[in-house]
């Protein structure tokens, strides 16, 4: 999936603009990496790629078709191919396996094999049957990741992934999403500098006070 942005624009509130005139190719498969400051309109430029946000100006294109013109079906189909992990992770009440099963749920699905899998891996195990509230930061942090790893979306965005995370787990977030980035779309935005991030990235961009700068 290719998503292209076009002179878009944003604003919240009518007057300020959070971005200005970024223009961005995202080809299908590939890892870009947005670095910035905190303030620099990262998550908001983030949530447009991921198709939750609708520019103020400007067309975000998918697949060289106008999303934001398509009828509401046709968006919803192609959102469902998308998934956007938050700066701050969204838990729901329940157990931890209730959390880090729903995105399968919701589509679905009955293979839990690579969900199990990385649960695994990541050293979750334990805390399935935890009471969700009960999760620390870097916890929730791990649920919320390992929640998107597990539906292999065609576009993946995170959102400051690393925060609360220790060295071990940072190293298998990084090799998880250098391969996963050899089919698919993976967007990273963050203000954390990991040499092996920047390393691997296909693209590297830089975003100050809302203008989008694509990095040597």
């Amino acid at each position: 999936m290719e998503v292209r942005l076009e002179d878009v624009w944003f604003s919240y509130d009518g007057r300020r603009y959070v971005l200005r005139s970024v223009n961005v190719e995202l080809k299908g498969r590939g890892l870009h990496v947005v670095m910035g400051p905190n303030g620099s309109g990262k998550t908001t430029l983030l949530k447009i790629i991921s198709l939750i946000y609708e520019p103020t100006r400007g067309s975000v294109m998918v697949d060289g078709r106008s999303y934001w013109d398509l009828g509401s079906g046709e968006r919803d189909s192609i959102r469902q191919h998308v998934v956007y992990v938050h700066d701050k992770p969204i838990i729901l009440r329940g157990d931890v396996w209730y959390n880090v099963s729903l995105g399968l749920r919701l589509r679905g699905s009955d293979s839990y094999d690579y969900l199990e899998e990385l649960v695994e891996r990541y050293g979750v195990s334990e805390l399935l049957r935890s009471n969700s509230r009960s999760l620390s930061a870097g916890q929730r942090r791990l649920i919320s990741i390992i929640r998107a790893l597990a539906l292999k979306p065609r576009v993946l965005v995170l959102d400051e992934p690393f925060n609360y995370l220790d060295s071990s787990r940072v190293r298998m977030l990084l090799e998880d999403l250098t391969s996963m980035a050899g089919s698919s779309l993976v967007v990273v935005a963050t203000h954390y500098m990991v040499r092996e991030l920047v390393g691997n990235a296909t693209r590297l961009y830089e975003l100050v006070d809302g203008s989008l700068r694509e990095q040597g």
